[in-house]
């Protein structure tokens, strides 16, 4: 039973990750996983950002008692991560003629502590889409400005199940290299009828190991990353 669920939650990874344009896998699986709902995927990405910038902070000899998140204001999910994993959240306010994060306020918000920038494609309250590509170019000045490398992290909720099938040309997903992991609702646009979430990471190389756990005592060996298991 446990197997042949994990072989369909595995065949439906490979499907998410390829309408979102990870690049090809190396041993033909994308990394990925199914979850109870967007929130979960969103936590789940963001633990992973946060595991690569500690790891880099660390490599380069440099504190991490101090890692905050830039987004806007849009999710509650992302106040609970804050809170939860002890991330200072720094939140770009909507104001008049301004309902999503800019890149200009968003790059003023962020320093080396930043462990990553969310977009979220399909703000809650007006269905807009933070555009990920302004975004993404104005993190790639900054380096080349500061030197400080800032991963992104797409919050699709609603749009990941959209925007390929009504709006293809717009570059949102793994073509832009910043984009380390992207987390979708299944029960918005994904035709899931019940509560079902997904996240996806570029490579195995952006979802830290330390986050898998391989389990072998329901009739196979089955890896898992997911809050949520049982």
């Amino acid at each position: 039973e446990y197997p042949q669920s994990a072989a369909i939650d595995l065949r439906c990874v490979n499907m998410v990750a390829d309408l979102w344009h990870a690049p090809a896998p190396k041993n033909g699986q994308a990394v990925g996983t199914n979850t109870i709902g967007s929130s979960e995927a969103c936590m789940l990405g963001g633990m992973a950002m946060k595991w690569r910038w500690r790891k880099r902070m660390e490599a380069a000899g440099k504190p991490t008692d101090k890692p905050n998140l830039v987004c806007g204001p849009v999710q509650i999910c992302w106040h609970k991560f804050a809170r939860y994993w002890d991330v200072e959240l720094r939140e770009i306010p909507m104001r008049p003629g301004q309902l999503f994060m800019d890149p200009k306020r968003m790059i003023e918000a962020c320093d080396e502590n930043t462990i990553g920038v969310v977009p979220t494609f399909g703000v809650t309250y007006t269905g807009n889409y933070e555009f990920p590509q302004p975004l993404h170019d104005a993190l790639d000045k900054f380096q080349a400005d500061t030197g400080i490398d800032i991963d992104m992290h797409i919050d699709a909720a609603s749009g990941g199940f959209l925007a390929p099938f009504v709006a293809p040309d717009i570059v949102w997903d793994f073509r832009l290299p910043r984009v380390k992991s992207i987390s979708a609702s299944g029960h918005k646009f994904g035709l899931a009828p019940l509560g079902c979430g997904w996240v996806i990471w570029r490579d195995e190389e952006a979802l830290p190991q330390e986050l898998v756990f391989n389990v072998d005592y329901l009739g196979g060996q089955i890896g898992t990353f997911a809050i949520n298991f049982s």
